[in-house]
């Protein structure tokens, strides 16, 4: 059913945007979740986080849809199984591969081709792999004169998943696991105008690459999981003159222990670690807090410098959590729990009490609730000395909230949630950036409601909507709360698919979204020692880009002949092609200024063929 969300051309994890609580990032970044910026939130793989869930412009996820048999999303209030983290998480589980008979799938469309392959290994052992690899760069040099830009924007990705498993005893299985992915973009801008810092190259790249054991185990009432994944991460990127590098070796291990105690009470031990042994390079402009900083937009020919930071980051950073799933009654569970984590780069603890519960009033009625703790650490580089301040300590989300889910026979599904989050210890930047240059001086609160309804029929048909309302905002080194740049009040996702027999299917997606806060520039002062007009600016995010809304179809016919199905489908992106601002481009010195807009009008074909 996931698959036939249109926009997303069949990947599963693509789906996360129409879910409730997931603001929509406005870079075509990693979801927002519940007013949470996307580095505060993480999507976990098998229980280990991945660097992102998207690739560059949120195309596509890191994963094939066919690897993934769950999704699951915890937007707050999730268990103290995982840490680290302010926001939300976003959990994914591969599938392991079935041991009947060989599949086979090739998918070609106009963005990215794709193939998986899964087969078995014996009786109790199987094999998948899969990969993929974006198109656009081959249609963008075929098809685009090269006199009609004065900018060269070719971005690529691909990634690629290889899981294998063998059953070792009947309750025991081993996983073995690799994955991978990168990201590139390459610009060349002869004459940057305004901003002479960034004539030149312009390029980004981000690459992951990673090898995971995992054993699983049950003998009556006690269950286990061990798991260690090693990974090498690069991150670059390049503007004219300045460069930023990161890259290193990361170690993930986790260890889990359930036991049943009683047939109404479990009890769940585990303990996390994350070590990473970074090697970076720096050389640009002064970096302020990650959100609300009034210079990201002023010329970065006039923003001043920081050279040369050039250090070995290493850290380790373990956890371990505790917690008991108790039913005092048949309807009611209670889950108590207590995560301990410590932050090597910064030598600061964190202790994180949490409590949700379940309550089933009737069969088809659930009322539930949650409170509790949740830390986060600065950025590593937060804590260099040249540019950060090593005293800092991890800043704290307290989140609460409290719904009810309600059926209506066996195909209509009601949710009503409202949550409310204080942030505590936010990290901001100091006066004019000046040393310390951070402090814990933040604060933040998001507060809101959510509605989804899901409902399906006859025929295959089915639909899902959801509405968010919500508020974000944060409070920095002085003044009173503003609204957090991704805040976005209104929230409206539709999405409807129905088979018409004889192999066809149709859908509908509609997103109606509240633009982001933007800064106004009120008017420019020119600067006579760099020969740049520099901007200044109203309040911070006093001022919003105009609602967002799209509508995406997608068509599909499949043609089974025995073992093998052939498909073919139209997915269609931005239906009547809107024009919504996602930005503003300014002239030189300030006085005009242009609508930046997003994705136009975007048919993608494909064919897909089945074994």
């Amino acid at each position: 059913t996931i698959r036939r969300v249109a926009g997303t051309r069949g990947d599963v994890l693509k789906s996360v945007e129409i879910l409730p609580g997931v603001a929509r990032p406005a870079d075509g970044g990693d979801p927002v979740l519940r007013g949470a910026a996307s580095y505060e939130s993480k999507t976990y793989l098998n229980g280990t986080p991945v660097p992102f869930l998207y690739h560059i412009g949120g195309l596509a996820s890191f994963m094939s849809p066919y690897l993934v048999e769950r999704l699951e999303l915890r937007p707050s209030n999730f268990s103290v199984r995982y840490g680290r983290v302010a926001g939300g998480i976003i959990e994914v589980k591969a599938r392991d591969p079935e041991s009947d008979r060989l599949k086979a799938v090739v998918d070609l469309n106009l963005i990215d081709s794709s193939a998986y392959v899964e087969f078995p290994l014996g009786d109790e052992a199987g094999f998948a792999a899969a990969a993929r690899r974006s198109n656009i760069d081959f249609f963008f040099e075929a098809f685009v004169p090269e006199d009609s830009y004065s900018v060269v924007a070719a971005p690529i990705y691909y990634d690629y998943q290889a899981l294998g498993f063998v059953d070792l005893g009947p309750n025991t299985r081993l996983r073995l696991m690799g994955y991978g992915s990168s990201d590139s973009v390459e610009l060349f801008i002869d004459d940057a105008g305004d901003d002479p810092a960034l004539s030149g190259d312009i390029a980004g790249k981000l690459k992951s690459h990673r090898a995971a054991v995992e054993l699983e185990s049950r003998s009556g009432a006690v269950s286990g999981n061990l798991s260690v994944t090693f990974g090498h991460t690069e991150i670059g990127l390049n503007f004219g003159q300045f460069e930023q590098i990161l890259r290193g070796p990361e170690l993930y291990g986790r260890a889990e222990l359930g036991v049943e105690l009683a047939d109404n009470l479990r009890l769940g031990l585990g303990a996390d670690a994350w070590i990473y042994f970074y090697d970076g390079w720096y050389h640009g402009p002064y970096p302020g807090q990650l959100e609300g900083d009034l210079n990201e937009n002023a010329p970065l020919g006039s923003q001043r410098l920081v050279s040369d930071v050039d250090k070995g980051m290493d850290a380790a950073n373990p956890g371990a959590y505790v917690d008991l799933a108790y039913r005092p009654i048949d309807a009611l569970l209670v889950t108590p729990g207590v995560r301990v984590d410590y932050y090597g780069a910064f030598g600061a603890f964190s202790v994180d009490p949490r409590l949700s519960a379940r309550l089933e009033v009737s069969p088809s009625t659930t009322l539930k609730g949650g409170v509790g703790s949740y830390s986060q650490a600065p950025e590593f580089w937060q804590a260099l000395d040249s540019v950060g301040n090593p005293d800092l300590n991890p800043y704290r989300a307290i989140q609460t909230s409290l719904g009810v889910e309600q059926r209506a026979g066996d195909s209509l599904e009601l949710g009503v949630e409202g949550f409310y989050k204080y942030l505590d210890d936010v990290v901001v930047t100091t006066p004019n950036r000046e040393a310390p240059h951070y402090t814990n001086d933040g604060k933040g609160r998001v507060f809101g409601a959510e509605l989804s309804l899901e409902a399906s029929w006859q025929n295959d048909g089915r639909a899902f909507g959801a509405y968010t309302l919500s508020r974000s905002e944060r409070k920095d080194y002085s003044g009173g709360y503003r609204l957090f740049e991704a805040d976005q009040t209104h929230i409206l996702s539709l999405a409807a698919s129905q088979g018409l027999g004889a192999g066809w299917d149709v859908g509908l997606r509609f997103r109606l979204v509240s633009g982001n806060p933007t800064t106004p520039i009120a008017g420019a002062v020119y600067d006579a020692r760099t020969g740049l007009y520099v901007p200044t600016f109203g309040a911070i995010n006093s001022d919003r880009n105009p609602t967002f809304h799209q509508l995406d179809a997608r068509v599909e016919k499949r043609w089974v002949m025995g073992a093998f199905t052939l498909a073919t489908y139209l997915d269609v992106q931005n239906v009547y092609n809107a024009e919504t601002q996602e930005g503003v481009r300014y002239s030189y010195d300030y006085s005009e200024s242009e609508s930046v807009t997003g994705l136009p009008f975007f048919p993608s074909l494909g064919l897909r063929g089945e074994l």
